[in-house]
C-alpha cells in the first residue's frame, strides 16, 4: 500500500511540474520578440470599432497618425518601419507587399506613395515605450473608393541573427484611407482578362487572370472553373474554391494545376462562375495551347514524371519473359491434357478386355 501511495505522489509531482513549466516557456518566447505594437486612434478614424487605421482624408491635406511601440525586455532591439500595398495572393487572400512590379493596370497612386515614416528605424529596450509618427499625404486631385495597405514593424535582420530568432517576424497594422467614408467591401466588377498555359512554382498550370478594377475589396467569393475543348461540352479540367477575396485594383491568377499529367495542346474555353453576397458573375475566355508550348512546359516542369531508360528496357524484358512463360505453361497444360486423354483411353481398353475375359471364362464353364 505504501508503494502505491508513493507512486501517486510521484505522478502528481510530475504533472504539477509540467503544468508550471508551460506558462514560463510562453512568457520567455514572448519576451524574445522584444516589442509590441499598438495604434493610437486618430480623430479621422471612420470606424472606431476597427483594430486597424480606417481614415478619412481630404485632397492634398496631410495628416499625422501615431503608433506606440513598447519594449518587452531589457535588451535593445532595432525595428524597421515601412508601408506596404494590398495585393491579392495566389490563394485568394488579401496580402501585402512593397513590390509593385506586378501592379494592376487599374491601380493609380498606391498607398505607399502617400505614406511617409519620419523615423524608419528605431531602437528600443529596457521596457520603454516610444511613439512613431507617420504622415499620410493624399493626392491633390483626390481619389475614388479606398486605398489599402499596411504599416509594417519588422525586427531588423541583424537583430534576428544576433538574438537567434529564426522566423521573419513583424507586426502589421492595416491601413485604409477614403475620402467618402462609404462601405469599402462591396465591389461589383470582375474581369477575366487573360487565360494561358504556363509554369508556376515548377508546376504545369493553366492560369485564368481575374481582375478587380474597382477601388473596393471583393470578399467571400465562391468560384467554379471549367476548362473545355473549344466547340465541345466535354470538361477537360475543373476546380472550385470558396471564400476568395480580392484587394482593390488588383488581380490574381486562378490556378488549374495539371499535376503530373502532360499538358495537352489545342483550343480551349475557360468559364468562371462566381458569386458572393452582392452579385453573380459568369466569365469566359478562349485561349490556345500550341504544340510547341505544351512540349516546352511538359519538359521544363519540375513535376514531370521522367522514366529512366533502364526501367523501360527492364519492362520490355519482363513483358517478353512473361509471354514466354505463359506460352510454356499453355503448352505444358496441353501436353498434360493429351497425356491424360491417352491414359483414360488406355484404361477403357484394359477395362473392356478384362470384362470380355470374364465373360469368356463364364462361357467355358458352362
Amino acid at each position: 500500500m505504501k508503494r502505491k501511495n508513493l507512486f501517486y505522489v510521484l505522478l502528481l509531482f510530475i504533472v504539477v511540474s509540467i503544468g508550471h513549466s508551460i506558462p514560463v516557456l510562453a512568457t520567455d518566447a514572448k519576451d524574445n520578440l522584444g516589442y509590441t505594437v499598438s495604434m493610437v486612434q486618430p480623430k479621422t478614424q471612420i470606424d472606431p470599432k476597427q483594430s486597424f487605421f480606417y481614415l478619412q482624408t481630404r485632397p492634398n491635406e496631410p495628416q499625422e497618425i501615431e503608433v506606440r511601440i513598447k519594449s518587452t525586455k531589457k535588451e535593445n532591439v532595432k525595428i524597421k518601419i515601412y508601408s506596404q500595398n494590398a495585393i491579392t495572393g495566389n490563394k485568394g487572400t488579401i496580402d501585402y507587399t512593397e513590390d509593385l512590379s506586378d501592379q494592376d493596370s487599374s491601380l493609380s497612386m498606391p498607398i505607399t506613395e502617400m505614406v511617409h515614416v519620419k523615423t524608419p528605424e528605431i531602437t528600443i529596450g529596457n521596457f520603454e515605450e516610444k511613439t512613431v509618427k507617420i504622415t499620410i499625404t493624399p493626392p491633390e486631385k483626390g481619389y475614388e473608393g479606398i486605398k489599402m495597405g499596411a504599416l509594417v514593424f519588422a525586427l531588423d535582420q541583424a537583430e534576428k541573427q544576433q538574438n537567434g530568432v529564426a522566423t521573419n517576424f513583424s507586426y502589421r497594422i492595416g491601413l485604409i484611407i477614403s475620402e467618402s467614408g462609404d462601405e469599402f467591401n462591396n465591389g461589383k466588377t470582375l474581369n477575366l482578362i487573360d487565360a494561358k498555359a504556363s509554369i508556376k512554382r515548377g508546376k504545369k498550370m493553366v492560369l485564368a487572370r481575374i481582375q478587380n478594377p474597382e477601388p473596393k475589396t471583393i470578399e467571400g467569393l465562391t468560384i467554379y472553373a471549367e476548362m473545355t475543348k473549344k466547340g465541345s461540352n466535354t470538361v477537360v479540367k475543373k476546380k472550385d474554391v470558396t471564400n476568395y477575396s480580392l484587394a482593390p485594383n488588383s488581380h490574381v491568377d486562378f490556378e488549374l494545376d495539371w499535376g503530373t499529367n502532360s499538358l495537352p495542346s489545342g483550343d480551349y474555353v475557360i468559364t468562371l462562375t462566381m458569386h458572393n453576397d452582392y452579385q453573380e458573375w459568369r466569365l469566359t475566355k478562349d485561349f490556345t495551347i500550341t504544340g510547341e508550348q505544351a512540349k516546352s512546359i511538359n519538359e521544363e516542369s519540375a513535376f514531370s514524371i521522367v522514366t529512366p531508360q533502364w526501367i523501360k528496357v527492364l519492362a520490355i524484358m519482363l513483358l517478353v519473359l512473361t509471354g514466354i512463360n505463359s506460352t510454356w505453361l499453355i503448352m505444358r497444360r496441353q501436353k498434360w491434357e493429351n497425356a491424360w486423354e491417352k491414359l483414360q483411353l488406355t484404361n477403357k481398353k484394359k477395362k473392356k478386355k478384362r470384362k470380355q475375359r470374364r465373360k469368356n471364362e463364364q462361357l467355358n464353364k458352362v
